[in-house]
């Protein structure tokens, strides 16, 4: 079943999704970078529906992984700007914002001017685009991909070898205090450190937020829905896996915030961003593929303050995918009257034939 329906004249937001693991294999070559050149061959159809410069720019990289997604990404844009925007292919031209953001300049000569803002992001071999299509006022919008497990043996060693909150603190130039001080000892809930039949008790949360260490044990009260109390002791692994989902969810979100405005994550007022009230998305359960990207639980109504005031005009959702990914939406808009309308839905995983190329081909 196609997943992309004909353009409608509503305003809406769109949520794409792509996976490039595999797309276009090629075959091991002793140099990476001949791994990326046969891209010309095995990726040729996508490939050029790029501009000139657009290809270069994705046979530049090192490593073939991070070539497909710079192309797939590039394909999302062109996809949502010939889709939305009542153009052909070859005048879905990509350009750069004020602030940097890729953005869409309709032709001089355009009769039916659509408001667009989009954004993408790619890790770990997912790219994701979000779009705001047809408001009558400016509407930002942003996304993060993130692949909590991605680095899990060098997040590993440095745990290991300096304890969990050294290791937050390695990353706290982007984080604001709150942040991180939640990250290291904000409470874990009882799902997430597989206590199904049982309420943690009296100083267990403590003892939970605590521990910042791997291979040993955490011994916690616990009541049990017959109301008797026990203590029982749980894998820190397993709860220094909780804390990791976690910190990988703020980054998450707070990188989708920062795409948002079109910054990057050196921006000047960084620190002065606080995203709060922070719930984990749980993974689907007994999900048997680990490629898989079913999605699972999603979080938000987060509380955003920025310069110690609220930020009542974003919306902010965070999605669990598959077994370790988590995307991020966030949608600013500057008609209040709108706002109902920029509601997200469900990330849509689009076919690369069917719902890309030959829906480009016939468009160009």
């Amino acid at each position: 079943m196609t997943i992309i329906s004909d353009a409608e004249s509503r305003p809406q937001i769109i949520q794409w999704l792509i996976d490039t693991r595999p797309l276009w294999p090629v075959p091991k070559k002793e140099k990476t970078k001949d791994e990326v050149q046969e891209l010309k061959t095995v990726a040729s159809r996508a490939l050029a529906l790029l501009t000139p410069a657009e290809q270069e720019s994705v046979l530049k990289f090192y490593h073939v992984r991070d070539a497909k997604m710079k192309l797939a990404s590039y394909l999302l844009k062109h996809l949502i700007i010939t889709k939305y925007c009542n153009v052909s292919w070859s005048e879905s031209t990509i350009s750069l914002g004020t602030n940097g953001k890729p953005c869409f300049i309709p032709p001089s000569n355009s009769q039916s001017h659509v408001n667009i803002d989009f954004n993408a992001s790619h890790q770990a071999g997912i790219v994701s685009l979000i779009a705001a299509v047809g408001f009558k006022g400016h509407v930002d919008v942003g996304t993060d991909v993130v692949c909590a497990d991605e680095r899990l043996s060098k997040d590993y060693e440095n745990i290991e070898k300096d304890g969990f909150f050294e290791w937050v603190d390695m990353h706290a130039d982007v984080f604001a205090e709150s942040e991180c001080s939640f990250m290291k000892l904000g409470s874990l809930s009882e799902k997430e450190v597989g206590l199904e039949e049982a309420q943690i008790s009296g100083f267990g949360r403590d003892a939970l937020s605590r521990c910042q260490r791997r291979n040993t044990k955490v011994h916690v009260k616990v009541t049990k829905k017959d109301g008797m109390e026990e203590r029982v002791e749980i894998d820190s692994n397993v709860v220094i896996d909780a804390k990791l989902r976690r910190f990988y969810a703020m980054w998450c979100l707070r990188e989708t915030y920062v795409k948002m405005t079109g910054e990057a994550l050196l921006a000047s007022w960084l620190k002065e961003l606080e995203i709060l009230d922070v719930q984990t998305p749980a993974a689907q359960e007994l999900i048997q593929d680990p490629n898989s990207l079913e999605e699972g639980g999603t979080a938000q109504n987060f509380r955003i303050v920025f310069k110690n005031r609220p930020v009542t005009d974003v919306t902010m959702v965070l999605s669990a995918l598959g077994p370790t990914y988590m995307v991020g939406g966030a949608v600013r808009a500057s008609n209040a009257v709108e706002r109902p309308q920029t509601s997200m839905g469900k990330w849509q995983n689009l076919n690369l034939e069917r719902d890309i190329l030959a829906f480009a081909e016939s468009k160009v």
